[in-house]
């Protein structure tokens, strides 16, 4: 029997940075896992917290940190299901998965062909596509599925989560915000009272008590185009920034949010410094990206030339070599590094040095 209709909640005191605070106690099983590398942050950020005592606020976690622990664990533990799985998925699961989808003409050709690797790496038919009039689904059936723990809740919030990674991958890999598309959200769960709001993300009818996990689109998403990169498929933590992302910018209210032009530049910041790898990274079409650049009365251009030139400046009154900034940069020699600085700035790395130190 499906239930539909979200429930009434008391609203949170706390403010969250994405607005979906997440219960400690949901993700116990996550927390408990030992031996996990300094480097994960975020994970021992809330592992060493008592769930039982304490404020409030000590007892849950921004969504958006739910997902940057995956990430973390997923690394530390070589393992992409996160131990969710007796059948572990081995670091470049995710890249395989862009690899077969990449020249995928249209979404619905992606979405089968993501639902046949997730089967083909889990080692089951847990993940199938239909269209069901004039909507088409991506269903997830785990009925079978090797859990490597019995506890409900737990299983529920993790795959409800799923739902909310894969409705990103989806995103990403069109280069646009499917919300708009999404008609509903299915999950297992009984309908009651939970200690999570990772629901509130969906702002589609979430179905209860249903038989499978499920995300249904209208059927136009069908049709839309794969935009990904053949020569440079997006890695796993791509993925995961573009979900965090995703996130924090779906909160009702949020405040202050990054313009276009800060996003652009955080991006490359990261290394990316052609256009399209930019707007996949932010999830936007090319063109979205340059009409957004052009509303804040700029171009990708300029703040390519802004941010490198930043960092030259930095570079050099750490006393790093030219040659070395060059490279650091991205030039394919030095030579071309001092053009692009005398285009910048009207001086050469060297007058601009020598000008620094008679100050």
């Amino acid at each position: 029997m499906d239930v539909e209709a979200p429930l009434p909640r008391e609203k949170s005191k706390q403010t969250y940075p994405d607005g979906f605070p997440v219960s400690l106690g949901d993700i116990k099983p996550l927390l408990d896992m030992t031996s996990i590398a300094a480097t994960a942050e975020t994970f021992h950020k809330y592992s060493d917290r008592d769930t039982q005592r304490g404020p409030e606020q000590e007892k849950t976690l921004p969504l958006s940190d739910y997902f940057r622990i995956l990430w973390e664990l997923s690394v530390a533990l070589q393992d992409e299901t996160i131990h969710l799985s007796s059948r572990h998925l081995m670091p470049g699961s995710t890249s395989f998965i862009m690899s077969n989808i990449s020249a995928s003409s249209n979404l619905e050709e992606a979405m089968r062909l993501i639902a046949k690797s997730y089967n083909l790496l889990h080692g089951g038919p847990y993940n199938r596509v239909e269209v069901r009039g004039d909507t088409l689904l991506y269903i997830i059936d785990d009925s079978q599925f090797p859990y490597m723990t019995r506890k409900e809740d737990y299983i529920h919030f993790t795959m409800e989560c799923v739902l909310i990674y894969l409705h990103g991958i989806l995103s990403f890999i069109t280069s646009r915000d499917l919300r708009p598309l999404l008609r509903k959200v299915y999950t297992k769960r009984s309908r009651g009272p939970m200690n999570s709001r990772h629901m509130d993300f969906w702002t589609v009818p979430v179905r209860y008590q249903s038989g499978q996990y499920t995300l249904t689109y209208d059927l136009t998403a069908a049709q839309l185009p794969i935009t990904i990169n053949q020569q440079r498929l997006p890695s796993s933590r791509e993925i995961y920034d573009h979900v965090i992302e995703m996130i924090e910018q779906s909160a009702p209210g949020t405040s202050s949010p990054l313009n276009s032009t800060d996003r652009v530049r955080q991006a490359i910041d990261l290394g990316l410094l052609d256009q399209p790898s930019v707007a996949r990274h932010l999830g936007l079409s090319v063109a979205t990206l340059r009409r957004r650049l052009s509303l804040e009365k700029t171009t990708f251009r300029q703040v390519v030339r802004l941010v490198l030139n930043q960092k030259s400046l930095d570079l050099m009154s750490q006393g790093v070599h030219i040659s070395d900034i060059a490279e650091e940069l991205g030039f394919s020699d030095f030579r071309s590094f001092i053009r692009a600085f005398k285009n910048w700035n009207g001086l050469t790395p060297t007058a601009y040095i020598k000008a620094q130190t008679k100050k």
